[in-house]
């Protein structure tokens, strides 16, 4: 595969002169894309091994101005940027909730209120999935939260509809959790990574009261796709249960509860603290931005043992390089003016009115997204966005929008880690509870409905706000 990739980004070099004529720079630039994008999709390398391979391929292929060591000093640079520090930061936050078990005590207290109301209980989870995949990041969120339903699956039939129903359920809420904050998910902050790389910038508040209220309206929406293919999912054992009498019930959520200490309770107020602060830029303002307050924050929590070495170390490192790798991709385009061409190519196409050209991008994101990873296509196509949506002035709403659809496709498992999560859960037999039918069945409804309350209330929202 490897071989493979290699061959077709040799390939596109030539093939691109033709209307790349008289830009060498962006035609070795057009081979990085192309050999960085394909072992992106066929995954023949890790993805955090590709994207840590772009900065010196760029140098190695010359694709900006400049010696090599300066374009080097230049493309690492774009590697650890700000947007570094806040992921890290959010990987701090959710370790001092998952100490406190913030996600477990959730989980018991909904099904002590929902436990005899199973399609309420189903709304509740997917609120929950909501809410941790905002505070904490729609990969961490979908690992705890498995772990919280997997008693209750393991109680349940293999082929229980409900159960399906919980798993699809919790990978659609926590991709719409995804969209919440700049920082929930890794295509939010390489959306927003780009946009500061070419001047622009979306503040907290403003992201929060866009997403806030889209992500409620879209639980409800998902709430009721669900709801609609499980009416129409049932396999013949499970009817001839139902025909015996047998009901659905929620079984009691069972953890070895810790105390709240005095201590615990001021990492949980110091999290939230840290929280508000992202979402006042004032406040922010006043410690430097919200990268120093990620800096701040970290080394408190270091420093005071609320996140020890070893939690610390068991990161997702990879995920931080991968980020910034793409960061670095977004930087080769843009300086080496294959951007520029690709953008006075797309104007000849797209529409020059501001809410088709946002309707059109959300739509080929959404496309992409459906079956390349969601970080991947924000990484690949978020430059041309901020370029054409700044062409027309709405550069901040074009990448809000289309950040935000990044998260949007569901129909195919392997394009999300929340989709991924779900699919991989299996009972005490290593039978998986879902398969490639059920995602295609509920989320291909799912991507639709969510696309066009995007291309709708959400677009109505943002230009409210921005």
């Amino acid at each position: 595969r490897v071989l493979c990739c290699t061959v077709l980004a040799a390939a596109s070099v030539p093939l691109s002169a033709w209307w790349l004529a008289g830009a060498p720079r962006a035609q070795r630039c057009v081979g990085l894309v192309a050999f960085t994008v394909s072992m992106w999709i066929s995954e023949a390398a890790p993805f955090e091994a590709t994207a840590m391979a772009v900065p010196p391929l760029a140098v190695l292929l010359q694709v900006l101005e400049g010696t090599k060591s300066e374009q080097a000093k230049r493309i690492v640079a774009s590697v650890f940027s700000d947007s570094l520090y806040l992921v890290l930061c959010g990987f701090v936050i959710s370790s001092i909730f998952t100490r406190c078990q913030l996600e477990c005590r959730a989980a018991a207290v909904l099904q002590r209120r929902f436990g005899r109301r199973p399609f309420l209980f189903l709304l509740a989870i997917m609120f929950l999935g909501l809410i941790l995949s905002s505070l904490l990041s729609n990969v961490t969120a979908p690992l705890l939260l498995i772990e919280v339903l997997k008693p209750l699956l393991k109680d349940m039939p293999t082929d229980s509809r409900y159960s399906r129903l919980l798993l699809l359920s919790l990978a659609f809420s926590c991709n719409i959790g995804g969209m919440a904050t700049p920082i929930s998910s890794p295509q939010n902050i390489a959306a927003l990574t780009i946009l500061r790389q070419n001047g622009g910038k979306i503040l907290w508040a403003q992201w929060l009261l866009v997403s806030l209220p889209f992500c409620t309206v879209a639980v409800l929406v998902g709430w009721v796709m669900v709801m609609i293919f499980y009416h129409f999912d049932a396999s013949e054992d499970e009817l001839s249960r139902q025909a015996k009498g047998e009901t659905i019930s929620i079984p009691t959520v069972v953890f070895e509860r810790e105390n709240i200490t005095f201590a615990k309770a001021l990492w949980l107020l110091s999290a939230f603290a840290t929280l508000a602060t992202f979402a006042c830029q004032p406040i922010a303002d006043f410690f430097g931005g919200t990268t120093a307050v990620s800096m701040l924050f970290i080394s408190l929590a270091l420093g005071t043992g609320m996140v020890s070495r070893q939690t610390f170390n068991s990161y997702s490192w990879h995920l931080l390089f991968l980020i910034g790798g793409g960061g670095a991709l977004g930087f080769a385009v843009n300086g080496s003016g294959l951007l520029d061409i690709l953008t006075r190519a797309a104007e000849l196409y797209l529409s020059s009115d501001p809410y088709m050209l946002v309707v059109e991008l959300v739509l080929i994101l959404i496309g992409a997204t459906t079956f390349v990873s969601h970080t991947v296509a924000a990484l690949v196509f978020m430059p041309l966005v901020v370029r054409l949506g700044g062409a027309e002035g709405i550069r901040e709403l074009a990448v809000l929008l289309c950040g935000l659809s990044c998260s949007v496709a569901c129909a195919l498992p392997m394009t999300s880690f929340p989709n991924v999560n779900s699919l991989m859960a299996t009972d005490d037999q290593g039978r998986p509870w879902l398969a490639m039918k059920h995602f295609l069945a509920a989320g291909t409804p799912m991507t639709i409905a969510t696309g066009l309350l995007l291309i709708t209330v959400g677009y109505w929202l943002a230009r409210l706000v921005l």
